[in-house]
């Protein structure tokens, strides 16, 4: 393949994922239209016909994010771990799952005492441990490519996710709460993940008074995506998560294209590598 056909291919791999935004976008309108009215969150349309869109496409997010190579090490390691991160959170559902169905889930998802349905741990247990046999020989592969290829930058990230998977596996062996708290810390964590990048990539421009516009309106959303979350939450309204997680990923996809508009006519950021 040539270099010509490898940037093209980076450049509709960035704009794939702001397709499949849109994908989920477009399902979640579509169930609140049928049920006339709101989930609480984004994530508590896993518990409605949105729930494949949801999952499929958290999981190509994930993909995606760690496919692309960051332009620096920092960026490429956050948007590895918000990658790794982002299948967490579409097979480890939130414990609250709403009320709000076109179609009502049979067996209810929540037990009468409040705990998990069987049928959602089993999805979780089997998912999960899906995740981590995948991501080990994933990782040996990659970790055979590197050797090949001598590169210092790809084993300090492959240690990296190394120790992500080993404490990932040990939560989900011996952590009691995994089940219930898995989702939201993995969601947390993605979104942390992806305003790290974003002020990484803000940092990296700080010196360029030609890409002064990129510079600021990069900071603007790094500290957005922090301030937004702080802001809303003591409020405690029925739909703040479903707010707070609507914002964050219009910021991020604001981020998206405009920093796919800025490197549209570079070279291919892993032919530099």
């Amino acid at each position: 393949m040539d270099d010509q056909a490898v940037w093209k291919t980076y450049r509709f791999l960035r704009i794939g994922i702001v397709g499949v935004v849109a994908l989920l976008i477009v399902s979640i309108i579509i169930e609140r239209v049928q049920a006339d009215c709101w989930q609480t969150s984004i994530s508590a349309y896993y518990y409605t016909p949105v729930k494949a869109i949801f999952v499929g496409a958290l999981m190509a997010i994930g993909l995606a994010l760690i496919v692309i190579k960051g332009r620096t090490d920092p960026v490429d390691v956050c948007l590895n771990f918000a990658g790794m991160l982002a299948p967490v959170v579409a097979v480890a559902p939130t414990t609250d799952v709403g009320q709000c169905w076109s179609q009502q889930p049979i067996p209810l998802p929540v037990k009468p005492d409040g705990s998990l349905a069987d049928w959602v741990v089993a999805n979780i247990d089997n998912n999960i441990a899906a995740l981590l046999i995948t991501g080990i020989v994933g990782l040996l592969v990659a970790a055979a490519v590197a050797h090949l290829g001598r590169s210092n930058s790809v084993r300090w990230g492959l240690a990296a996710t190394l120790a992500f998977l080993v404490l990932a596996w040990l939560a989900f062996r011996y952590w009691d709460d995994f089940d219930t708290r898995a989702h939201g810390i993995a969601a947390v964590g993605m979104f942390a993940f992806l305003a790290a990048a974003v002020a990484l990539n803000a940092w990296d421009l700080r010196g360029d008074p030609v890409k002064r516009v990129y510079f600021i309106t990069y900071v603007v959303i790094a500290a957005l995506m922090v301030a937004v979350p702080l802001v809303l939450i003591p409020f405690n309204w029925t739909h703040t998560v479903l707010i707070i997680e609507a914002v964050e990923i219009v910021l991020v996809g604001v981020f998206w294209l405009l920093q796919t508009a800025e490197h549209w006519g570079d070279g291919d950021p892993t032919l530099n590598t």
